[in-house]
């Protein structure tokens, strides 16, 4: 039997319609619904002590970026960073051709960058915008892969610190192989045209993005690979870094500004190049023709896959040892890199039967309350600080376990771009209302646990950072040694903020840190 087609159109549209009119009226009730529901007061406690702690030295040798800077901060002064690299042979036992004649080497430092319109880039992660030389120095310096530990079974990963730079010294060449001219960040926004030379005749013209480019002197290379051509030291990478152990790279402000910038040496361009010319035999057609050797350019590259070490140097003015433990700091700072963090301690009222827990949180405990909402605001000190120490994003975490609250699992907000990702629970810097710059952070099933779940009142930490997506960790000192790791994206990331506190003055009563709850009452 066949269907009409025509009736089954005219069903669907029927049904379409009746389905459109219920949505429409769910719509409607849901919407009066909700207009007549009252919402009970925010429940808001100021009940918080908050302080700051630095961190005395972190593990370098684990980056992803690293950075170069010679630069005072405003808020926390005088900062210093450089790296101790150790290259790398992009090919073992390579075959240089017949008498090859080194032309020149280049050394290669890629920045982070974005291409914001045609031909125009934008610098990531560069603050600063003095002038300044960039040095590089031979390394005498061995840097091992694995650790000999107590029992010299060398079964576990080397690591290297912050704070190694007085150790290394001694074995780091006094005078620089190699210098810049003045180095201006302002003429870095543009892509940088190569004509660059292969093969037998071809010349090719190459657009690159944003790099410090830096010849490095032909003979120390010569002595270095020509001259070890077929030797044990370029038949293997552990051979090699061994004999060459790698090279020291700074830079030097010129006058007071200076600046601090980030590079990426996991970029493939990343590295020394050599350029040379060889002679290698042409292609014949005919067997009994002997072949003839033509003039040939190549490139050789040396990376940066090997260990890296950021070592920082500061002379920071900020007194973070002696915190207020009893009604908490003013202000609170954070910086990433060997910087500062900040600790947060919730419901710190009275606790008159000295359990551990507070008369205020026992009575959130003892009602039956369901936690719909619970943020804190915190307040960015505009006068204690520049347009530098705008950080974007900050992250919180449980300082008893080290891990990330469970709002940040279930942040349902988490995206793939780390400046859109997680707003919901970690809000950026933003400016809302008429207290200034501030950011959110939104930790309602932290405190739904705490209150209705009798979890731990954990202490809370707070930190910079430049990725809320990255999570993963590296070694770190503090004073106390409360902490023994931090998130690699703040060890990474060398700026600064400051915010208002739980101890502010009078003037600040509406920017002091308080926890703000949207409770409803279980009957």
């Amino acid at each position: 039997m066949q269907r009409n087609p025509f009736i089954k159109f005219v069903l669907l549209i029927v049904i379409s319609a009746s389905l459109w009119s219920c949505d429409e009226d769910f719509m409607e009730t849901g919407n009066n619904l909700i207009n007549t529901i009252e919402l009970p007061p925010l429940y808001e406690t100021d009940n918080i002590i908050a302080y700051s702690k630095r961190i005395n030295q972190v593990e370098t040798s684990n980056f992803t970026m690293h950075s170069l800077a010679d630069f005072t901060d405003p808020v926390y002064g005088d900062f210093k960073s450089s790296v101790l690299a150790q290259l790398q042979l992009s090919q073992t036992n390579n075959d240089f051709g017949t008498d090859p004649q080194l032309d020149s080497v280049t050394l290669t430092l890629p920045f982070f960058s974005r291409l914001v319109e045609e031909n125009v880039y934008e610098l990531d992660s560069v603050y600063g915008s003095g002038e300044f030389v960039l040095k590089v120095y031979r390394s005498n310096q061995f840097l091992r892969n694995l650790n000999p530990g107590p029992d010299g079974d060398f079964t576990e990963m080397q690591s290297y610190y912050s704070d190694q730079l007085p150790e290394f010294l001694p074995n780091i060449e006094s005078t620089p192989i190699a210098e810049s001219e003045p180095i201006d960040l302002a003429d870095y926004t543009t892509p940088l045209s190569l004509v660059q030379r292969s093969g037998t005749e071809s010349v090719d013209t190459l657009s690159l993005s944003p790099r410090i480019r830096l010849n490095l002197p032909v003979d120390l290379f010569n002595e270095v690979i020509l001259d070890k051509i077929g030797s044990p030291e370029l038949a293997s990478n552990a051979n090699f870094v061994n004999f060459f152990r790698g090279l020291y790279i700074e830079v030097e402000r010129i006058g007071q500004d200076g600046a601090s910038m980030h590079f990426d040496l996991n970029n493939d361009d990343a590295g020394v190049t050599l350029h040379y010319q060889t002679q290698r035999q042409g292609f014949v057609t005919n067997e009994e023709e002997e072949p003839e050797f033509e003039t040939n350019w190549n490139r050789f590259n040396l990376n940066f896959e090997g260990i890296n070490v950021n070592l920082f140097d500061d002379s920071f003015t900020v007194d973070a040892s002696n915190p207020n433990l009893e009604e908490g700091d003013e202000n609170l700072y954070l910086k990433g890199g060997a910087g500062y963090y900040s600790v947060m301690e919730l419901f710190t009222g009275p606790d008159s039967d000295a359990d551990g827990v507070s008369d205020e949180l026992q009575d959130l405990r003892d009602r039956n309350v369901l936690v719909n909402d619970a943020q804190i605001d915190l307040y960015l000190n505009e006068e204690a600080t520049d347009s530098i120490n705008r950080v974007n994003r900050i992250i919180v975490f449980n300082i008893d376990n080290n891990e990330v609250l469970i709002d940040y699992i279930r942040d349902r907000t988490a995206g793939t771009l780390p400046a859109s990702s997680r707003v919901s629970h970690l809000g950026p810097l933003m400016n809302v209302d008429s207290l200034g710059l501030r950011y959110r952070l939104r930790i309602t099933d932290y405190i739904n646990q705490v209150i209705t779940q009798d979890s731990t009142n954990a202490k809370l930490g707070l930190m910079v950072t430049d990725n809320v997506n990255a999570t993963g960790s590296v070694e770190a000192q503090t004073t106390d040694n409360q902490i023994e790791s931090i998130f690699r994206q703040t060890a990474q990331f060398t700026k600064g903020t400051v915010l208002h506190g739980s101890n502010t003055s009078e003037e600040d009563e509406e920017k002091r840190i308080k926890l703000k709850i949207q409770l409803t009452e279980i009957n």
